[in-house]
């Protein structure tokens, strides 16, 4: 294990974490899992855990994947002291930091509810959110968060950002320590306006990346217009078909959603069961 400390030039007059303390490893079976074996040495709190490959990466519903070298993995452990009920702000905040702090670099990312980090139509990485509290409130928030850089990309929804960059002849981020600085920054940058600001200032702004925002969508054969998130990351759609009601709220909880089709009206919601 290697330990760095990295520095951060947020623009906020925050008292929050101008410098962040890094665990890097080689290869571990999840960034997370590893964040918290360390939340159980009691390191103070925030740190980063960083890894150059998982064999067993975290994903939603229990979902593990192996993550291969070239990619960017890293998971950021907070100590926010939130209610356990603003559980999905978490997710919310990381996401449009990410996604801001990327687009000063020309990498246009948008976010795929609730989790999926999304470029050129294709997802470019994800983020997982994992918590203990302890009389409903948040003690320890651990976040994870993997992002295509140079890793061999298999599937065809998905897209690396080294090979957007080659693409768009778009040369701003030039290796890895860019990437790892500006997602680090983009986090923590988020988590400092959500303090100072409060998460109802995430809401418009996450609306704004939401990759399908006003986009046509089909579900269960009832057509509808999606209207974006609410103040607790529940997607909202306003449905039209005779029969359906005119407003349904869809929570993270319960629903995956695919991603929208530009060319077509696009049945992008799937039921977990």
């Amino acid at each position: 294990m290697e330990e760095i400390i990295i520095k951060l030039s947020c623009n906020t007059n925050s008292r929050y974490f101008n410098e962040i303390r890094c665990y890097i490893y080689d290869i571990v079976t999840s960034t997370n899992i590893k964040a918290w074996e360390l939340c159980k040495k009691n390191i103070e709190k925030p740190f980063v855990v960083l890894a150059t490959q998982q064999t067993a990466g975290k994903g939603q519903r229990g979902n593990s994947w192996q993550s291969s070298l070239g990619g960017l993995y890293l998971t950021v452990v907070l100590s926010p002291e939130m209610v356990f009920t603003n559980i999905n702000h978490l997710t919310l905040f990381c996401g449009v930091g990410i996604a801001e702090e990327l687009n000063k670099y020309n990498v246009p990312i948008q976010i795929k509810w609730l989790n999926d980090l999304i470029l050129d139509n294709k997802k470019v990485g994800g983020i997982l959110s994992e918590v203990s509290s302890q009389n409903g409130i948040i003690n320890n928030a651990i976040i994870g968060v993997g992002i295509n850089w140079k890793n061999q990309i298999y599937l065809d929804n998905s897209v690396s950002i080294d090979s957007y960059i080659k693409k768009t002849k778009n040369y701003l981020i030039d290796s890895y320590n860019d990437l790892l600085n500006i997602i680090i920054k983009g986090i923590f940058t988020g988590y400092n306006d959500y303090i100072e600001r409060g998460g109802h200032i995430f809401i418009d702004k996450y609306n704004q990346y939401l990759v399908y925002q006003g986009k046509p969508v089909i579900y269960q054969g009832m057509e509808g217009l999606v209207l974006g998130i609410d103040e607790n990351g529940n997607l909202i759609v306003k449905f039209s078909s005779k029969g359906a009601s005119s407003r349904v709220i869809f929570s993270p909880v319960e629903y995956g959603i695919t991603p929208y089709n530009e060319s077509e009206i696009s049945k992008i919601f799937e039921r977990f069961t």
